[in-house]
Protein backbone atom coordinates (compact mmCIF):
# COMPACT_ATOMS: atom_id res chain seq x y z
CA UNK A 1 0.00 0.00 0.00
CA UNK A 2 1.29 3.63 -0.68
CA UNK A 3 1.08 6.49 1.77
CA UNK A 4 2.62 9.41 -0.64
CA UNK A 5 3.76 9.81 -3.67
CA UNK A 6 6.25 12.03 -5.72
CA UNK A 7 5.90 14.14 -8.53
CA UNK A 8 6.66 10.65 -10.85
CA UNK A 9 3.24 9.44 -9.17
CA UNK A 10 1.12 12.38 -9.26
CA UNK A 11 2.12 12.24 -13.08
CA UNK A 12 1.24 8.77 -13.39
CA UNK A 13 -2.17 9.27 -11.56
CA UNK A 14 -2.48 12.04 -14.31
CA UNK A 15 -2.16 9.47 -16.99
CA UNK A 16 -4.07 6.95 -15.29
CA UNK A 17 -6.66 9.50 -15.35
CA UNK A 18 -6.23 10.44 -19.32
CA UNK A 19 -6.84 6.87 -20.18
CA UNK A 20 -9.90 6.33 -18.20
CA UNK A 21 -11.46 9.25 -20.01
CA UNK A 22 -10.02 7.97 -23.58
CA UNK A 23 -11.98 4.81 -22.18
CA UNK A 24 -15.10 6.43 -21.70
CA UNK A 25 -15.48 10.01 -23.51
CA UNK A 26 -18.19 8.28 -25.98
CA UNK A 27 -20.31 7.23 -23.13
CA UNK A 28 -19.79 10.75 -21.29
CA UNK A 29 -20.58 12.67 -24.63
CA UNK A 30 -23.83 10.40 -25.48
CA UNK A 31 -25.01 12.45 -22.38
CA UNK A 32 -25.85 15.77 -23.38
CA UNK A 33 -24.57 17.44 -20.44
CA UNK A 34 -26.80 20.38 -18.64
CA UNK A 35 -25.80 23.61 -18.86
CA UNK A 36 -24.35 23.25 -21.91
CA UNK A 37 -26.51 21.97 -25.10
CA UNK A 38 -24.13 19.81 -27.32
CA UNK A 39 -22.44 16.35 -26.90
CA UNK A 40 -18.72 16.58 -26.49
CA UNK A 41 -18.30 16.76 -23.01
CA UNK A 42 -16.01 14.04 -22.96
CA UNK A 43 -13.97 14.74 -25.54
CA UNK A 44 -13.14 18.37 -24.27
CA UNK A 45 -12.28 16.65 -20.78
CA UNK A 46 -10.25 13.78 -22.54
CA UNK A 47 -8.59 16.72 -24.47
CA UNK A 48 -8.22 19.49 -21.87
CA UNK A 49 -6.13 16.11 -19.79
CA UNK A 50 -4.21 15.83 -23.12
CA UNK A 51 -2.97 18.85 -23.10
CA UNK A 52 -1.55 18.49 -19.22
CA UNK A 53 -0.17 15.57 -20.26
CA UNK A 54 1.95 17.25 -23.22
CA UNK A 55 2.56 19.90 -20.98
CA UNK A 56 4.35 17.96 -18.62
CA UNK A 57 5.98 16.29 -21.33
CA UNK A 58 7.51 19.53 -22.51
CA UNK A 59 8.80 20.52 -19.02
CA UNK A 60 11.19 17.94 -18.45
CA UNK A 61 11.28 19.02 -14.81
CA UNK A 62 10.73 16.17 -12.46
CA UNK A 63 9.99 18.22 -9.57
CA UNK A 64 6.95 18.39 -7.76
CA UNK A 65 6.93 22.27 -8.44
CA UNK A 66 7.24 22.05 -11.83
CA UNK A 67 4.73 19.27 -12.31
CA UNK A 68 1.98 21.14 -10.77
CA UNK A 69 2.92 24.38 -12.57
CA UNK A 70 2.84 22.31 -15.47
CA UNK A 71 -0.76 20.97 -14.70
CA UNK A 72 -2.16 24.48 -13.95
CA UNK A 73 -0.92 25.83 -17.06
CA UNK A 74 -1.59 22.74 -19.77
CA UNK A 75 -4.85 22.44 -18.83
CA UNK A 76 -5.27 26.09 -18.87
CA UNK A 77 -4.43 26.38 -22.19
CA UNK A 78 -5.59 23.40 -23.69
CA UNK A 79 -9.18 23.81 -21.86
CA UNK A 80 -12.14 22.81 -24.07
CA UNK A 81 -15.65 23.70 -23.95
CA UNK A 82 -17.65 24.41 -20.58
CA UNK A 83 -16.63 21.29 -18.67
CA UNK A 84 -13.00 21.60 -19.94
CA UNK A 85 -12.58 25.29 -18.32
CA UNK A 86 -14.09 23.66 -14.71
CA UNK A 87 -11.95 20.78 -14.87
CA UNK A 88 -8.70 23.49 -15.12
CA UNK A 89 -9.98 24.86 -12.38
CA UNK A 90 -10.33 21.53 -10.40
CA UNK A 91 -6.73 21.04 -11.52
CA UNK A 92 -5.57 24.55 -10.37
CA UNK A 93 -6.27 24.39 -7.28
CA UNK A 94 -5.27 21.41 -6.64
CA UNK A 95 -1.67 22.03 -7.98
CA UNK A 96 -1.87 25.13 -5.70
CA UNK A 97 -1.71 22.94 -2.50
CA UNK A 98 0.48 20.15 -3.63
CA UNK A 99 3.20 22.35 -5.42
CA UNK A 100 4.75 23.52 -2.17
CA UNK A 101 5.29 19.55 -1.14
CA UNK A 102 8.22 17.63 -2.54
CA UNK A 103 5.52 14.67 -1.97
CA UNK A 104 2.02 14.05 -0.31
CA UNK A 105 -0.08 11.91 1.49
CA UNK A 106 -3.60 11.61 2.50
CA UNK A 107 -3.53 15.14 4.29
CA UNK A 108 -2.47 16.89 1.73
CA UNK A 109 -4.31 15.35 -1.05
CA UNK A 110 -7.14 15.83 0.68
CA UNK A 111 -6.97 19.92 1.49
CA UNK A 112 -5.56 19.62 -2.15
CA UNK A 113 -9.01 18.06 -3.43
CA UNK A 114 -11.09 20.80 -1.23
CA UNK A 115 -9.30 23.44 -2.56
CA UNK A 116 -9.50 22.72 -6.17
CA UNK A 117 -13.29 22.25 -5.56
CA UNK A 118 -13.33 26.08 -4.27
CA UNK A 119 -11.34 27.52 -7.40
CA UNK A 120 -13.74 25.85 -9.71
CA UNK A 121 -17.28 27.22 -7.82
CA UNK A 122 -15.16 31.08 -8.03
CA UNK A 123 -15.00 30.35 -11.64
CA UNK A 124 -18.43 29.68 -12.27
CA UNK A 125 -20.60 32.94 -12.40
CA UNK A 126 -23.71 31.04 -11.09
CA UNK A 127 -23.10 27.98 -9.57
CA UNK A 128 -25.45 25.33 -10.00
CA UNK A 129 -25.77 22.01 -7.97
CA UNK A 130 -26.43 18.89 -9.89
CA UNK A 131 -23.54 18.98 -12.08
CA UNK A 132 -19.61 18.19 -11.71
CA UNK A 133 -19.49 21.27 -9.09
CA UNK A 134 -21.51 18.71 -7.02
CA UNK A 135 -19.75 16.10 -7.58
CA UNK A 136 -16.40 17.29 -7.02
CA UNK A 137 -17.19 19.38 -3.96
CA UNK A 138 -19.41 16.22 -2.20
CA UNK A 139 -15.92 14.03 -3.16
CA UNK A 140 -13.88 16.73 -1.33
CA UNK A 141 -16.17 16.61 1.31
CA UNK A 142 -15.75 12.92 1.68
CA UNK A 143 -12.03 12.86 0.81
CA UNK A 144 -11.24 15.54 4.19
CA UNK A 145 -13.65 12.96 6.44
CA UNK A 146 -11.54 9.89 5.13
CA UNK A 147 -8.31 11.86 5.99
CA UNK A 148 -9.46 11.21 9.38
CA UNK A 149 -9.45 6.96 9.14
CA UNK A 150 -6.98 6.02 6.46
CA UNK A 151 -3.15 6.75 6.02
CA UNK A 152 -3.03 4.45 2.85
CA UNK A 153 -4.39 6.38 -0.33
CA UNK A 154 -5.48 3.41 -2.01
CA UNK A 155 -8.39 3.36 0.89
CA UNK A 156 -8.66 7.07 1.00
CA UNK A 157 -8.90 7.68 -3.38
CA UNK A 158 -11.76 4.32 -3.51
CA UNK A 159 -13.33 5.99 -0.41
CA UNK A 160 -13.32 9.34 -2.40
CA UNK A 161 -14.49 7.44 -5.43
CA UNK A 162 -17.04 5.88 -4.29
CA UNK A 163 -18.28 9.49 -2.78
CA UNK A 164 -18.01 11.05 -5.87
CA UNK A 165 -20.50 7.82 -7.65
CA UNK A 166 -22.96 8.62 -5.17
CA UNK A 167 -23.19 12.43 -6.07
CA UNK A 168 -23.03 11.31 -9.35
CA UNK A 169 -26.45 9.03 -8.94
CA UNK A 170 -27.91 12.08 -7.30
CA UNK A 171 -27.32 14.84 -10.08
CA UNK A 172 -30.95 14.19 -10.88
CA UNK A 173 -32.35 14.74 -7.82
CA UNK A 174 -31.07 18.58 -7.94
CA UNK A 175 -31.37 18.84 -12.19
CA UNK A 176 -35.07 18.48 -13.15
CA UNK A 177 -33.18 18.72 -16.97
CA UNK A 178 -31.46 15.63 -16.07
CA UNK A 179 -34.67 13.68 -14.20
CA UNK A 180 -36.57 14.77 -17.41
CA UNK A 181 -34.09 13.05 -19.65
CA UNK A 182 -33.12 10.31 -17.67
CA UNK A 183 -29.05 11.13 -17.27
CA UNK A 184 -27.03 11.90 -14.77
CA UNK A 185 -24.19 15.01 -15.45
CA UNK A 186 -22.02 14.34 -17.72
CA UNK A 187 -19.34 16.34 -16.47
CA UNK A 188 -19.45 14.99 -13.13
CA UNK A 189 -19.32 11.78 -14.62
CA UNK A 190 -16.04 12.84 -16.24
CA UNK A 191 -14.65 13.54 -12.93
CA UNK A 192 -15.74 9.98 -11.55
CA UNK A 193 -14.07 8.34 -14.81
CA UNK A 194 -10.64 10.67 -12.99
CA UNK A 195 -10.88 9.49 -9.98
CA UNK A 196 -11.33 6.29 -11.19
CA UNK A 197 -8.35 6.16 -13.74
CA UNK A 198 -6.44 7.67 -10.71
CA UNK A 199 -7.11 5.04 -8.57
CA UNK A 200 -6.12 2.21 -10.88
CA UNK A 201 -2.91 3.75 -11.63
CA UNK A 202 -2.24 4.33 -7.83
CA UNK A 203 -3.36 0.44 -6.86
CA UNK A 204 -1.79 -1.42 -10.51
CA UNK A 205 -4.93 -2.93 -10.94
CA UNK A 206 -6.93 -2.59 -14.10
CA UNK A 207 -9.12 -0.11 -14.90
CA UNK A 208 -12.20 -2.01 -15.58
CA UNK A 209 -11.06 -4.39 -12.37
CA UNK A 210 -11.46 -0.89 -10.04
CA UNK A 211 -14.54 0.24 -11.75
CA UNK A 212 -15.91 -3.35 -11.03
CA UNK A 213 -14.69 -3.21 -7.01
CA UNK A 214 -16.72 0.10 -6.53
CA UNK A 215 -20.14 -0.83 -8.29
CA UNK A 216 -19.67 1.24 -11.55
CA UNK A 217 -22.93 3.14 -11.84
CA UNK A 218 -25.40 2.09 -14.88
CA UNK A 219 -25.30 4.88 -17.74
CA UNK A 220 -27.51 4.82 -20.79
CA UNK A 221 -25.76 3.33 -23.81
CA UNK A 222 -27.82 5.55 -26.07
CA UNK A 223 -28.06 8.99 -26.92
CA UNK A 224 -30.88 11.35 -25.53
CA UNK A 225 -32.79 14.00 -26.81
CA UNK A 226 -30.69 16.94 -25.20
CA UNK A 227 -33.13 19.51 -22.57
CA UNK A 228 -31.65 22.26 -21.84
CA UNK A 229 -32.04 25.38 -19.27
CA UNK A 230 -30.36 28.04 -22.01
CA UNK A 231 -31.15 28.82 -25.69
CA UNK A 232 -27.94 30.88 -26.81
CA UNK A 233 -27.29 29.52 -30.52
CA UNK A 234 -23.44 30.21 -30.36
CA UNK A 235 -20.21 28.81 -28.14
CA UNK A 236 -17.28 30.83 -28.14
CA UNK A 237 -14.23 29.96 -26.30
CA UNK A 238 -10.46 31.92 -26.45
CA UNK A 239 -7.35 32.76 -25.10
CA UNK A 240 -7.52 36.72 -23.75
CA UNK A 241 -4.27 38.66 -22.99
CA UNK A 242 -5.06 41.61 -20.64
CA UNK A 243 -4.27 43.83 -17.53
CA UNK A 244 -5.40 41.42 -14.48
CA UNK A 245 -7.28 45.02 -13.17
CA UNK A 246 -10.23 44.49 -15.52
CA UNK A 247 -11.09 40.96 -15.86
CA UNK A 248 -14.16 41.14 -13.20
CA UNK A 249 -15.72 43.61 -15.14
CA UNK A 250 -15.15 41.96 -18.38
CA UNK A 251 -17.04 38.69 -16.47
CA UNK A 252 -20.09 40.82 -15.86
CA UNK A 253 -20.04 42.19 -19.29
CA UNK A 254 -20.08 38.75 -21.01
CA UNK A 255 -22.96 37.62 -18.13
CA UNK A 256 -25.44 40.50 -19.82
CA UNK A 257 -24.89 39.22 -23.63
CA UNK A 258 -25.06 35.10 -22.75
CA UNK A 259 -24.51 32.31 -20.17
CA UNK A 260 -21.89 29.52 -19.25
CA UNK A 261 -19.27 32.38 -18.10
CA UNK A 262 -16.15 31.50 -17.39
CA UNK A 263 -13.00 33.94 -17.14
CA UNK A 264 -10.29 32.24 -15.15
CA UNK A 265 -6.42 32.38 -15.13
CA UNK A 266 -4.25 35.24 -14.08
CA UNK A 267 -0.92 36.86 -14.27
CA UNK A 268 -2.17 38.22 -17.88
CA UNK A 269 -3.75 35.40 -19.41
CA UNK A 270 -6.89 34.10 -19.01
CA UNK A 271 -9.27 31.48 -21.04
CA UNK A 272 -12.67 32.36 -21.73
CA UNK A 273 -15.78 30.59 -22.27
CA UNK A 274 -19.38 31.68 -23.04
CA UNK A 275 -22.60 30.87 -24.82
CA UNK A 276 -24.61 33.53 -26.58
CA UNK A 277 -26.58 35.24 -29.64
CA UNK A 278 -24.22 37.97 -29.62
CA UNK A 279 -20.95 36.74 -31.31
CA UNK A 280 -19.87 40.42 -32.36
CA UNK A 281 -20.45 41.89 -29.11
CA UNK A 282 -18.55 39.52 -27.26
CA UNK A 283 -15.47 39.96 -29.61
CA UNK A 284 -15.84 43.68 -29.17
CA UNK A 285 -15.71 43.46 -25.67
CA UNK A 286 -13.08 41.04 -25.42
CA UNK A 287 -10.32 43.00 -27.93
CA UNK A 288 -11.32 46.19 -25.60
CA UNK A 289 -9.64 43.96 -23.31
CA UNK A 290 -6.64 42.46 -25.03
CA UNK A 291 -5.40 40.31 -27.80
CA UNK A 292 -7.70 37.20 -28.55
CA UNK A 293 -6.16 34.18 -29.80
CA UNK A 294 -7.16 30.21 -29.77
CA UNK A 295 -10.53 31.67 -31.32
CA UNK A 296 -13.20 28.51 -31.09
CA UNK A 297 -16.88 29.49 -31.96
CA UNK A 298 -19.21 26.61 -32.13
CA UNK A 299 -22.91 26.47 -33.45
CA UNK A 300 -24.77 24.63 -30.81
CA UNK A 301 -27.77 24.12 -32.27
CA UNK A 302 -26.33 22.75 -35.29
CA UNK A 303 -24.18 20.60 -33.28
CA UNK A 304 -27.44 19.04 -31.21
CA UNK A 305 -29.13 18.41 -34.74
CA UNK A 306 -26.04 16.26 -35.63
CA UNK A 307 -25.91 14.57 -32.80
CA UNK A 308 -30.04 14.00 -32.54
CA UNK A 309 -29.38 12.85 -36.44
CA UNK A 310 -26.20 10.45 -35.08
CA UNK A 311 -28.22 7.19 -34.97
CA UNK A 312 -29.75 7.71 -38.34
CA UNK A 313 -27.17 7.95 -41.13
CA UNK A 314 -29.74 8.64 -43.82
CA UNK A 315 -30.94 11.63 -41.58
CA UNK A 316 -28.35 14.04 -41.85
CA UNK A 317 -25.72 14.81 -45.04
CA UNK A 318 -23.28 15.13 -42.89
CA UNK A 319 -23.32 11.16 -41.98
CA UNK A 320 -21.58 8.97 -45.14
CA UNK A 321 -22.84 5.47 -43.83
CA UNK A 322 -20.34 4.27 -41.58
CA UNK A 323 -17.62 6.64 -42.16
CA UNK A 324 -17.40 10.41 -41.45
CA UNK A 325 -15.38 12.98 -43.10
CA UNK A 326 -13.36 15.74 -41.36
CA UNK A 327 -12.40 18.75 -43.79
CA UNK A 328 -10.01 21.68 -43.33
CA UNK A 329 -11.72 24.94 -45.09
CA UNK A 330 -11.86 28.39 -44.66
CA UNK A 331 -15.14 30.55 -45.38
CA UNK A 332 -18.40 30.36 -44.78
CA UNK A 333 -20.34 29.51 -48.17
CA UNK A 334 -17.26 26.69 -48.58
CA UNK A 335 -17.75 25.37 -45.32
CA UNK A 336 -21.60 25.03 -46.13
CA UNK A 337 -20.95 22.97 -49.84
CA UNK A 338 -18.57 20.85 -47.92
CA UNK A 339 -21.23 19.92 -45.28
CA UNK A 340 -24.11 19.77 -47.75
CA UNK A 341 -21.40 16.98 -49.74
CA UNK A 342 -21.15 15.23 -46.47
CA UNK A 343 -18.47 16.68 -44.00
CA UNK A 344 -19.40 15.94 -40.50
CA UNK A 345 -16.95 18.45 -39.17
CA UNK A 346 -15.56 21.31 -40.85
CA UNK A 347 -12.19 22.87 -39.38
CA UNK A 348 -11.31 26.43 -39.74
CA UNK A 349 -8.34 26.74 -41.32
CA UNK A 350 -5.91 26.60 -44.96
CA UNK A 351 -3.17 28.60 -45.99
CA UNK A 352 -1.05 31.05 -43.35
CA UNK A 353 -4.17 29.36 -40.65
CA UNK A 354 -3.23 25.63 -40.44
CA UNK A 355 -5.28 23.47 -37.65
CA UNK A 356 -3.16 21.83 -34.77
CA UNK A 357 -3.20 18.10 -35.05
CA UNK A 358 -5.55 18.67 -31.49
CA UNK A 359 -8.03 20.42 -33.27
CA UNK A 360 -8.10 17.60 -36.20
CA UNK A 361 -8.48 14.93 -33.24
CA UNK A 362 -11.26 16.93 -31.74
CA UNK A 363 -12.61 16.62 -35.00
CA UNK A 364 -12.30 13.08 -35.70
CA UNK A 365 -13.67 12.62 -31.79
CA UNK A 366 -16.72 14.67 -32.38
CA UNK A 367 -18.21 12.42 -35.30
CA UNK A 368 -20.50 9.07 -34.39
CA UNK A 369 -18.52 7.06 -36.65
CA UNK A 370 -15.53 5.19 -35.65
CA UNK A 371 -13.89 5.22 -39.08
CA UNK A 372 -12.80 8.60 -40.42
CA UNK A 373 -11.54 9.97 -43.47
CA UNK A 374 -9.63 13.42 -43.43
CA UNK A 375 -9.11 16.01 -46.14
CA UNK A 376 -6.72 18.36 -45.12
CA UNK A 377 -7.12 20.49 -48.24
CA UNK A 378 -3.43 22.18 -47.94
CA UNK A 379 -0.14 20.26 -48.28
CA UNK A 380 0.90 22.12 -44.94
CA UNK A 381 -1.80 20.60 -43.20
CA UNK A 382 -1.10 17.04 -44.20
CA UNK A 383 1.93 16.52 -41.63
CA UNK A 384 -1.02 16.86 -38.47
CA UNK A 385 -4.00 15.00 -40.05
CA UNK A 386 -1.48 11.88 -40.45
CA UNK A 387 -0.53 12.15 -36.66
CA UNK A 388 -4.36 11.99 -35.70
CA UNK A 389 -3.96 8.09 -36.64
CA UNK A 390 -1.75 7.41 -33.49
CA UNK A 391 -3.90 9.60 -30.89
CA UNK A 392 -7.33 7.89 -31.43
CA UNK A 393 -9.00 4.33 -31.22
CA UNK A 394 -10.79 4.90 -34.59
CA UNK A 395 -9.72 4.13 -38.08
CA UNK A 396 -8.69 7.33 -40.09
CA UNK A 397 -7.45 7.75 -43.29
CA UNK A 398 -6.08 10.77 -44.08
CA UNK A 399 -6.46 11.56 -48.56
CA UNK A 400 -3.74 13.99 -48.87
CA UNK A 401 -5.55 16.85 -50.71
CA UNK A 402 -3.73 19.64 -51.40
CA UNK A 403 -6.58 22.72 -52.01
CA UNK A 404 -10.28 22.57 -51.54
CA UNK A 405 -11.43 22.07 -54.96
CA UNK A 406 -9.20 18.77 -54.72
CA UNK A 407 -11.28 18.38 -51.16
CA UNK A 408 -14.44 18.81 -53.22
CA UNK A 409 -13.87 16.03 -56.11
CA UNK A 410 -12.67 13.99 -53.72
CA UNK A 411 -15.89 14.12 -51.32
CA UNK A 412 -18.26 14.02 -54.87
CA UNK A 413 -16.15 10.65 -55.20
CA UNK A 414 -16.72 8.81 -51.46
CA UNK A 415 -19.44 6.07 -51.68
CA UNK A 416 -20.90 5.11 -48.68
CA UNK A 417 -21.07 1.23 -49.54
CA UNK A 418 -17.50 1.23 -49.56
CA UNK A 419 -15.03 0.32 -47.06
CA UNK A 420 -12.47 3.13 -45.51
CA UNK A 421 -9.63 2.02 -47.52
CA UNK A 422 -11.24 1.52 -50.84
CA UNK A 423 -13.07 5.37 -50.47
CA UNK A 424 -9.37 6.30 -49.45
CA UNK A 425 -7.91 5.13 -52.82
CA UNK A 426 -10.84 6.14 -54.63
CA UNK A 427 -11.15 9.97 -53.40
CA UNK A 428 -7.31 10.34 -53.74
CA UNK A 429 -7.54 9.06 -57.66
CA UNK A 430 -10.50 11.62 -57.75
CA UNK A 431 -8.29 14.64 -56.09
CA UNK A 432 -4.78 13.86 -58.49
CA UNK A 433 -7.74 14.31 -61.27
CA UNK A 434 -8.17 17.91 -60.50
CA UNK A 435 -6.02 21.21 -61.32
CA UNK A 436 -5.81 24.24 -58.99
CA UNK A 437 -5.15 27.25 -59.78
CA UNK A 438 -4.95 30.20 -57.31
CA UNK A 439 -5.26 34.24 -57.35
CA UNK A 440 -4.30 36.21 -55.20
CA UNK A 441 -2.36 39.53 -54.26
CA UNK A 442 1.76 40.10 -54.62
CA UNK A 443 2.89 41.13 -51.17
CA UNK A 444 5.83 42.46 -52.03
CA UNK A 445 8.00 43.29 -55.53
CA UNK A 446 9.58 40.43 -56.72
CA UNK A 447 10.57 39.12 -60.12
CA UNK A 448 9.11 36.09 -61.86
CA UNK A 449 9.63 33.77 -65.35
CA UNK A 450 7.61 36.63 -67.31
CA UNK A 451 9.26 39.85 -65.61
CA UNK A 452 8.41 41.96 -62.57
CA UNK A 453 5.73 41.28 -60.00
CA UNK A 454 4.51 44.40 -58.59
CA UNK A 455 2.85 44.70 -55.08
CA UNK A 456 -0.68 44.63 -54.91
CA UNK A 457 -0.75 43.00 -58.42
CA UNK A 458 -2.75 39.93 -59.01
CA UNK A 459 -0.63 36.91 -59.59
CA UNK A 460 -1.90 33.44 -60.74
CA UNK A 461 -0.31 30.52 -59.07
CA UNK A 462 -0.36 27.37 -60.40
CA UNK A 463 1.76 24.07 -59.63
CA UNK A 464 4.03 26.46 -56.77
CA UNK A 465 4.71 28.80 -59.47
CA UNK A 466 3.33 32.17 -60.59
CA UNK A 467 1.75 32.18 -64.60
CA UNK A 468 -0.17 35.54 -64.54
CA UNK A 469 0.68 39.06 -63.56
CA UNK A 470 -1.83 41.76 -63.87
CA UNK A 471 -3.15 45.00 -61.83
CA UNK A 472 -6.50 43.87 -63.34
CA UNK A 473 -8.04 40.92 -61.52
CA UNK A 474 -10.00 39.36 -64.71
CA UNK A 475 -7.03 39.40 -67.20
CA UNK A 476 -4.96 37.63 -63.94
CA UNK A 477 -7.73 35.34 -63.87
CA UNK A 478 -7.91 34.73 -67.98
CA UNK A 479 -3.72 34.39 -67.17
CA UNK A 480 -4.31 31.37 -64.48
CA UNK A 481 -7.33 29.55 -66.61
CA UNK A 482 -4.97 30.07 -70.28
CA UNK A 483 -1.79 28.43 -67.92
CA UNK A 484 -3.97 25.66 -66.39
CA UNK A 485 -5.59 24.32 -69.44
CA UNK A 486 -4.04 21.44 -71.74
CA UNK A 487 -6.82 20.80 -74.34
CA UNK A 488 -8.61 17.81 -72.78
CA UNK A 489 -10.57 19.88 -69.76
CA UNK A 490 -14.13 19.86 -69.21
CA UNK A 491 -15.38 21.14 -66.11
CA UNK A 492 -13.95 24.18 -64.62
CA UNK A 493 -15.07 25.03 -60.74
CA UNK A 494 -14.70 28.63 -59.84
CA UNK A 495 -14.56 29.60 -56.48
CA UNK A 496 -15.28 33.10 -55.15
CA UNK A 497 -13.54 34.58 -52.31
CA UNK A 498 -13.31 37.20 -50.37
CA UNK A 499 -12.60 40.42 -52.41
CA UNK A 500 -14.15 39.28 -55.82
CA UNK A 501 -15.71 41.86 -57.34
CA UNK A 502 -19.96 41.25 -57.98
CA UNK A 503 -19.61 42.09 -61.66
CA UNK A 504 -17.07 39.86 -62.76
CA UNK A 505 -18.27 36.47 -62.42
CA UNK A 506 -20.09 36.87 -65.37
CA UNK A 507 -17.50 37.72 -67.45
CA UNK A 508 -15.62 35.24 -66.37
CA UNK A 509 -18.17 32.63 -66.60
CA UNK A 510 -18.48 33.56 -70.34
CA UNK A 511 -15.18 33.70 -70.94
CA UNK A 512 -14.69 29.82 -69.70
CA UNK A 513 -17.75 29.01 -71.56
CA UNK A 514 -16.37 29.98 -74.78
CA UNK A 515 -13.47 27.48 -74.51
CA UNK A 516 -15.61 24.99 -73.93
CA UNK A 517 -15.77 24.10 -70.83
CA UNK A 518 -18.66 23.78 -68.43
CA UNK A 519 -18.51 26.38 -64.92
CA UNK A 520 -19.72 25.75 -61.79
CA UNK A 521 -19.41 28.28 -59.60
CA UNK A 522 -19.17 28.64 -55.43
CA UNK A 523 -19.43 31.40 -53.62
CA UNK A 524 -16.66 30.10 -50.79
CA UNK A 525 -15.95 33.42 -48.92
CA UNK A 526 -12.43 32.28 -48.55
CA UNK A 527 -9.82 34.89 -47.06
CA UNK A 528 -6.34 35.46 -48.90
CA UNK A 529 -7.58 34.08 -52.45
CA UNK A 530 -10.05 36.40 -54.32
CA UNK A 531 -9.94 32.84 -56.56
CA UNK A 532 -9.52 29.61 -56.88
CA UNK A 533 -9.84 27.70 -60.11
CA UNK A 534 -10.16 23.65 -60.46
CA UNK A 535 -10.37 22.34 -63.80
CA UNK A 536 -10.83 18.63 -64.92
Amino acid sequence: MTERIDAKGLVRLIHGSLEALGRHKEEINALNVFPVPDGDTGTNMYLTMQAVVEEIRRSGDSSMAAVCQAVARGSLMGARGNSGVVLSQVLRGFTQVLEGHEDAGVPELALALRKGSEVAYRAVMKPVEGTILTVVREASEEGEEASKHHRELEDWLAQVARRARESLSRTPELLPVLREAGVVDAGGMGFVVILEGMLSALSGKDLEAVEEELARWDTPTETVSPSQAEDFRYEIQFLLRCEDEGVEDFRRELARIGGSVLVVGGDGLYRVHLHTDRLGEAVELASARGRMSDVEITDLREQVENLKAAGDTSASPGAMGEIGVVVVASGQGLREVFTSLGAGAVVEGGQSMNPSTAELLEAVESLPQGRVVILPNNKNIVPAAEQVKGLTRKEVVVVPTRSVVEGLAALVAMDGKLGLAENGERMARAASGVKTGLLTHAVRDSRWSGGEVRKGYYIGLFREGIVSHHEDLFQAAVGLLEAMMEGDEELLTVILGEGFPEGLEGSLREYAEGRGLEVEVIRGGQPLYPLILGLE
